[in-house]
């Protein structure tokens, strides 16, 4: 019985060109998921034209008191906005720190890759900005 691997892959947002057919350059499996997670938790509700349902609303919780309260909502939001719109990740943990010097949170996801069973992590910082 044949075995298929699943390959992921996304056009590279630096626009770097591919050496041998000038094409921009793709990012593939973990890279390419990882920029899924960030570019959703950073895409606020309604700000893509002709999708407006993709995105998360962790920028309307950025401006709450930093309390743990606050921590826990964005935790559930996280959450929420990669099961919606990431369907090639699997959450397993994600750890939100409040960084009240910096004015800012950090967030960790650690996730598996569907078919995958290596666990992976990204890091996302979230910052008061209008």
């Amino acid at each position: 019985m044949p075995t298929y691997a699943t390959e992921y892959q996304d056009l590279d947002f630096d626009f770097t060109a591919n050496p041998i057919t000038g094409d921009v350059a793709k990012v593939k499996n973990t890279t390419s998921v990882k920029r899924g997670i960030h570019n959703i938790l950073m895409t606020e509700n309604s700000e893509r034209l002709f999708q407006p349902e993709i995105g998360s609303g962790l920028k309307n919780l950025l401006f709450e008191p930093m309390t743990d309260l606050t921590t826990q909502l964005l935790e559930d939001e996280v959450r929420s906005a990669i099961d919606a719109w990431e369907n090639r990740a699997q959450v397993i943990s994600i750890e939100v720190f409040p960084e009240e010097e910096y004015n800012r949170y950090r967030v960790a996801v650690i996730f598996r890759i569907v078919n995958d069973p290596k666990e992976q992590q990204t890091e996302v910082l979230l910052s008061r900005e209008r």
